[in-house]
């Protein structure tokens, strides 16, 4: 009989793991067909090439060329320069960000030296999501199974829901335009979302098996507080307030001795990753990004706008402008269970420890980045993503414990399967209409035309007009300057014509321009100094740039 059952329970599992692992196939296919369709580049993300693979510098000089290569060369890792993981820390001192996924960036690049590709920035994240995905999973089945049974029974019945919920929430999860938007967001951000859920497990496991020991526990909480700092500077705020619950848990069941080991672990964790890192403290209190989210903390008026912000960008981009009748639902049924239990004399409730330390530390994280981080229109999305999968269980558990507490209490007996069946229904519904209506974003399929052309004129003369201000900006062009033999850089302070006698004898010439008070001026200088051409048109908008085609 035994051995029935545990073939029994066997059987079960691994069709779960089944389904599961189904479900991943179908979403990364989801997630290379959009990949395909990526075009172009966000500014940050040439910026991630530039900064973790850079060799000696982005040099601009005015009236010189640069070759192909030259240019090509600060965004790769060429032979015999892979893993050089001392110089990408270096770069990112001198910047704002921790050196952690630069590093995992970094070694992915090595592996395929003198390649520039996006494949190489959206492979590195569909890692992270695999990872991810399982982590999601898990944490669900935890905080579901969290508590303690009364019976063999009501163990597979709650088990057989924390599947369930596990299904249902990577399945809104993984399809939500804005999850895989960040997948196409070649950033640190779905590294985050990997930390962020791994620290919210060891926590959630440490309540189910009331499991604290150092190598179980105490070791793991520390290397994830390491890394996560260590990845982007936002997990700190996740951890504080998941922490900060699990403390005051841990205080009201009177383990003291487990409490100061903790506060020692995630101390030893942080002040470790400061003592490798010290650049994080100028970054984060002395820094332009640092000094600003401090500011804009502080500043209590603009917290309603803010948060409406943030929450607008989860229910357009996750819940495709559906969330607040989902909130009113739960609400309605709240109300109306909370009257029924009331007259019925039953006090017990379902939120569980678990399920209450990822309210109190999604609330303290959203609340915390929506008054600190930049407001960028739709690509805000990226401060509030590694939460989104969270959110997106505790919303679906809500409806799946009211629904069926509504159907119990009209003396009948919720189906599990009816229930998976409807959710599942009106999640693909959602999430294939906001997939339809576009809100991916990150792909720049605009480009493809551009890039059309260039390849298309790849031999013709180039001309970059570069703002002695910023002459870095130069990078944001890179994946369309590597297309070309050599371009010719000139200041647009520079106002000596140009002798070069390429540039003099073309007739005709692409010409990049900086935005720039006298664009005209740099374009009318060239019609000057050469006699073959006769007008020019713009041909594209690049934001901080104009392409132009000059012609006789």
């Amino acid at each position: 009989m035994k051995a029935g059952m545990t073939l029994a329970r066997g059987y079960r599992k691994g069709i779960f793991i089944g389904v599961m692992a189904a479900l991943l196939m179908v979403q990364l296919g989801v997630l290379l067909f959009y990949g395909n369709k990526k075009a172009g580049f966000h500014e940050d993300e040439i910026y991630t090439y530039y900064s973790t693979n850079k060799t000696a510098g982005l040099f601009v000089n005015d009236r010189q060329w640069m070759a192909r290569e030259d240019l090509r060369n600060d965004f790769v890792v060429l032979p015999g320069e892979q893993f050089r993981y001392g110089v990408v820390k270096q770069m990112q001192s001198w910047d704002v960000h921790p050196p952690f996924y630069y590093y995992i960036f970094h070694t992915a690049c090595s592996l395929f030296p003198g390649v520039f590709s996006k494949w190489l920035g959206i492979g590195v994240n569909l890692i992270a999501f695999v990872i991810s995905y399982i982590l999601l999973a898990y944490g669900v089945y935890l905080a579901v199974t969290q508590r303690d049974f009364d019976s063999a029974e009501e163990r597979k019945k709650t088990q057989q829901k924390g599947k369930c919920l596990a299904f249902l929430t990577c399945l809104a999860w993984g399809f939500s335009a804005a999850v895989i938007s960040g997948i196409m967001f070649i950033r640190m951000y779905q590294w985050l979302t990997v930390f962020i859920l791994l620290c919210l497990n060891l926590h959630l496991r440490a309540v189910k098996r009331k499991d604290f020991r150092i190598r179980s526990f105490l070791l793991p909480v520390m290397v994830t507080v390491f890394l996560g700092f260590l990845t982007q500077y936002y997990y700190i705020i996740f951890h504080f307030f998941l922490g900060a619950g699990f403390c005051l848990w841990l205080l009201q069941n009177k383990k003291f001795r487990e409490l100061a080991g903790y506060i020692v672990a995630c101390a030893a964790g942080f002040c470790g990753a400061v003592f490798y890192y010290p650049s994080c403290l100028s970054h984060i209190f002395r820094g332009y990004r640092g000094t600003e989210a401090v500011s804009e903390f502080s500043d209590a008026s603009n917290t309603w706008e803010r948060l409406r912000f943030f929450y607008g960008l989860f229910d357009d981009f996750v819940m495709n402008g559906t969330l607040s009748w989902w909130l009113l639902a739960i609400c309605l049924l709240a109300l109306g269970i909370g009257y029924v239990r009331k007259r019925e004399g039953k006090k017990d409730g379902f939120f569980n420890v678990s399920i209450g330390l990822q309210i109190f530390a999604c609330a303290g994280y959203f609340f915390t980045v929506s008054k600190t981080a930049l407001l960028l229109g739709e690509t805000s999305n990226r401060y509030q993503l590694p939460v989104y999968g969270i959110l997106l269980f505790l919303l679906w558990y809500a409806l799946w414990e009211l629904i069926s507490q509504t159907v119990e209490a009209l003396k009948r007996t919720a189906d599990e399967r009816i229930l998976v069946g409807v959710f599942a229904l009106i999640i693909l519904l959602t999430a294939g209409s906001a997939l339809k209506n576009g809100r991916v974003f990150f792909l720049y399929e605009e480009e493809k035309d551009i890039m059309a052309f260039v390849r298309a004129h790849n031999q013709e003369t180039v001309v970059v007009f570069y703002n002695d201000a910023s002459p870095d900006n130069i990078w944001r062009l890179s994946d369309e300057l590597m297309e070309y033999d050599k371009v010719y850089l000139a200041s647009q302070g520079n106002r000596e014509p140009i002798t070069d006698g390429t540039i003099t004898r073309s007739e005709r010439l692409l010409v990049y321009v900086a935005d720039y008070e006298d664009k005209e001026r740099c374009l009318e200088g060239l019609l000057q100094v050469n006699e073959k051409l006769g007008g020019y048109e713009a041909v594209a908008d690049k934001g901080m740039w104009t392409l132009y085609e000059v012609h006789a």
